[in-house]
């Protein structure tokens, strides 16, 4: 359902139509009870005779259709009218709901569509429910904004958790499928348009048999159908995004950016638009330097889009790039001796001498306890662990032909070192 559905979700005309031999029952909506309840808080402050604007945001295949019947059925039982209704204007205290589905038309030169909608209206309640894409950009919604509204409700269909997913797959399917099935379905990752067409695609090639109580797997293989629907998935992306998919996918269910870049050619800059595009509609997420495919499913219908010659190609190129050697990393410079005060330097001087804790105490007029205290801020500082690199840190090192470097004219006693030079 694209466009408008206002007129769609209108009352149907009085003419008798014989009804079909056999309905199919509606299935119920799993999994978004907290989104239901936010959007009657939207239709309820509405039939209180306020003005309402509820945006509907997920990724293509996420339900937002589906969803928006819901809310319109539940507008109905508030006593909403739905949708502009010629000759049958309804009582002016009447809620009405305006439902669009995708909206992109709304940016059209000119009066707005939308404000030709609503001018029959005026002041009376209405509430606004609009559903569209996520990352489909601003533009196509643009003139909501000027329309008054004193509720907003945004709200954003992320993938159905397990619990949900399985309850549908059990609906569709008519009993609740086995642990073995059960794996294979949740592989969609929750996204309802996957999870229904796999399951259907399953029923249809026999590949799952339906028991009296249970669904069984007969085989794990992807439906042709579900080929099908990537295909026309792949379709609504640019063709840098196409190519960044496949080639990812190959590369495994994640990869790093460092492999992505050299078979693709681009500059890091250029990647990042192609990215962009895929992370908002949820195909691909980023973690740190990693791309991965949040869902299983549509890893492997991707990877299966790709010819078996050419898999292999990209794969021995990859592999190839790793093992071309990177410029090795220069050390960096030695930051020389940390800058002392002329207590530290004065401690240092006794740690040479080879004194202990409460000699060095004794010396400087203060506790063996404020001694210690010195000797661990000057570990920190110079980044050692012991005396002996204390001393090479900062430079105190006896005079010697090896070693011209000033230093201590005492030198320690043999043992001064071992324990920290405690008693």
């Amino acid at each position: 359902m694209t466009g408008t559905t206002a007129g769609q979700l209108a009352s149907p005309p009085a003419t008798r139509v014989t009804p079909p031999a056999a309905a199919t029952p509606r299935l119920p909506l799993r999994g978004r009870e907290k989104e239901m309840a936010r959007a009657r808080q939207a239709l309820e402050f509405g039939a209180g005779g306020g003005c309402a604007l509820v945006t509907v945001e997920g990724p293509p295949g996420s339900g937002r259709t589906r969803f928006l019947d819901e809310c319109a059925a539940l507008a109905r039982q508030l006593g909403y009218v739905t949708g502009p209704q010629p000759g049958h204007p309804g009582s002016a205290a009447d809620p009405r709901l305006i439902v669009f589905d995708d909206p992109h038309f709304l940016a059209e030169p000119g009066e707005s569509l939308l404000a030709r909608r609503h001018a029959p209206y005026g002041d009376r309640a209405l509430v606004r429910l609009v559903a569209r894409r996520r990352g489909a950009g601003p533009g196509g919604t643009d003139p909501l904004a000027v329309c008054p509204t004193g509720h907003h409700e945004r709200i954003r269909l992320d993938a159905l958790c397990r619990t949900a997913a399985l309850q549908v797959a059990a609906d569709l399917l008519g009993v609740a499928p086995s642990a073995p099935l059960a794996r294979i379905l949740l592989g969609a990752g929750g996204h309802p348009k996957l999870l229904v067409e796999l399951v259907e695609g399953m029923r249809e090639e026999q590949s799952l048999r339906v028991g009296a109580h249970k669904a069984h797997l007969v085989e794990d293989r992807i439906p042709r159908r579900l080929r099908a629907l990537l295909q026309s998935m792949l379709l609504d992306f640019p063709d840098e995004c196409r190519q960044l998919l496949r080639v990812a996918a190959v590369l495994g269910r994640e990869s790093t950016v460092d492999d992505l870049l050299p078979i693709l050619q681009v500059p890091p800059s250029a990647l990042l638009l192609a990215l962009d595009r895929l992370i908002s509609t949820g195909v691909l997420a980023v973690s740190g330097t990693h791309v991965r495919f949040p869902n299983e499913l549509l890893w492997r219908l991707v990877v299966d889009s790709v010819p078996v010659p050419l898999r292999q190609a990209l794969r021995r190129q990859a592999a190839d790039c790793r093992q071309v050697p990177r410029p090795a990393i220069r050390p960096a410079a030695p930051t020389g001796p940390p800058d002392l005060s002329d207590q530290e330097s004065r401690i240092v001087q006794l740690v040479a001498e080879g004194l202990t804790n409460k000699q060095m105490a004794r010396r400087l007029g203060i506790s063996p306890h404020t001694v210690n205290y010195h000797l661990k801020k000057l570990f920190r500082k110079a980044g050692v662990s012991s005396r002996i690199a204390l001393l090479r840190e900062t430079g105190w090192n006896d005079p010697s032909e090896e070693s011209p470097e000033p230093g201590p004219r005492v030198r320690p006693r043999p043992g001064a070192f071992e324990c920290g030079g405690q008693l």
